[in-house]
């Protein structure tokens, strides 16, 4: 999903000036962060407490995550957390089976807010919610003209190096096991990141982390079916750098016959590399759940039987009202538990091979 700011400023003047930035971009005596400005995320959005999150326990270490050594067992995750009262909404609807795992994303070309502001954000959502986080890291921008821009060179050459040791640090004193995945949706045009940058930045944001002690994150290499730039094992950053692969689907991923086709292609190969795979977004776009039972057949039945036949270590739907968001808003409200669809998702929550929160000893 496309998540780039409305804005053309900050443009680039070249590698120097990057460089140069870079060292900017450090953090300070003082703590502070500096860098080319915050974009737009939804909102700075600090949901009001209290709310008592589910508590989870050491069911799965950072090693097991890594080697998807899951018993079997797939993780259920929702979001995403651009709008917490939906993920909140969720949680209680299905206090029975609840997440496993919840949605967020840190975009860091972002005008609206100070780097200060985005990870303050972060901490909070860190603090706030107990279960498993699923983070996603972008770095493109749509500019005044509707096309986009990827800033994976600048995050090679260093410009975004104190935020991004900032955020390590952050996931790293919070302790538990944190999937990532740094420029999401590689492939998509909407975000233009190109295959030799894209690797490249991947690599960088893994060196970082790893010199911050960031050994609990399990790195995620997310691609969309839909995406046409290159084909996708142009971007691949290497298997010594990549723990899961990942695909999105949205409303037409199971009646495209393009995207069955690319979905076979990458299953395929990150099974022949041995690789866990997982959905860290899902939704039947433009069906109008709320209006539409039959969407359970033409959709989430394929979904699911993708998810057995082959494995999928987590599944993450993404439970939101999109009529309420401007750029997505003929997507329809996609909250399940407001839909005719609710029994049945529940019933799939309850099947022994779906993991819920609270994960504990002996899941």
């Amino acid at each position: 999903m496309r998540r780039g700011a409305n804005t053309s400023a900050y443009r680039p003047v070249g590698i120097f000036l990057a460089v140069l930035l870079s060292l900017l971009a450090c953090s300070g005596e003082d703590g502070s962060l500096v860098g080319p400005g915050p974009e737009g995320d939804d909102s700075l959005n600090l949901p009001p407490d209290p709310w008592s999150p589910a508590t989870i326990g050491t069911a799965f270490t950072v090693e097991q995550l890594r080697a998807g050594n899951l018993g079997g067992q797939t993780l259920h995750c929702a979001g995403p957390l651009h709008e917490p009262s939906e993920y909140e909404d969720y949680v209680e609807a299905f206090a029975t089976h609840p997440p496993a795992m919840w949605v967020t994303y840190y975009s860091l070309i972002n005008v609206r807010f100070t780097p200060v502001e985005r990870l303050a954000v972060l901490k909070n959502e860190l603090a706030r919610y107990g279960e498993l986080p699923f983070l996603g890291i972008s770095y493109t921008e749509k500019l005044s003209d509707g096309s986009h821009r990827g800033w994976d060179p600048e995050v090679t050459a260093g410009l975004f190096d104190g935020e991004l040791r900032a955020i390590a640090k952050a996931l790293a004193e919070d302790g538990r096991p944190i999937l990532l995945r740094p420029g999401f949706e590689f492939n998509g045009a909407w975000n233009n990141y190109q295959p030799e940058s894209y690797r490249s930045s991947f690599v960088h944001i893994r060196s970082l982390f790893d010199d911050e002690g960031a050994d609990n994150v399990v790195w995620v290499w997310n691609a969309h079916p839909a995406g046409a730039i290159a084909p996708f094992m142009e971007f691949y950053p290497g298997d010594e750098v990549v723990d899961w692969w990942g695909i999105n689907f949205f409303g037409k991923a199971f009646d495209s016959h393009s995207q069955q086709a690319f979905t076979e292609e990458f299953v395929a190969a990150a099974k022949a590399r041995g690789k866990p795979l997982s959905i860290p977004e899902s939704i039947p776009s433009k069906t109008h759940l709320l209006d539409d039972p039959t969407t359970w057949s033409a959709w989430f039945t394929p979904y699911f039987d993708l998810i057995r036949a082959e494995g999928i270590a987590a599944f993450c739907y993404s439970n939101r009202d999109y009529t309420q968001v401007p750029a997505w808003s003929d997507w329809g409200d996609l909250r399940i538990e407001r839909s005719p669809l609710r029994d049945a998702w529940e019933s799939v929550l309850g099947k022994g091979w779906v993991a819920n929160a609270p994960l504990t000893d002996g899941t």
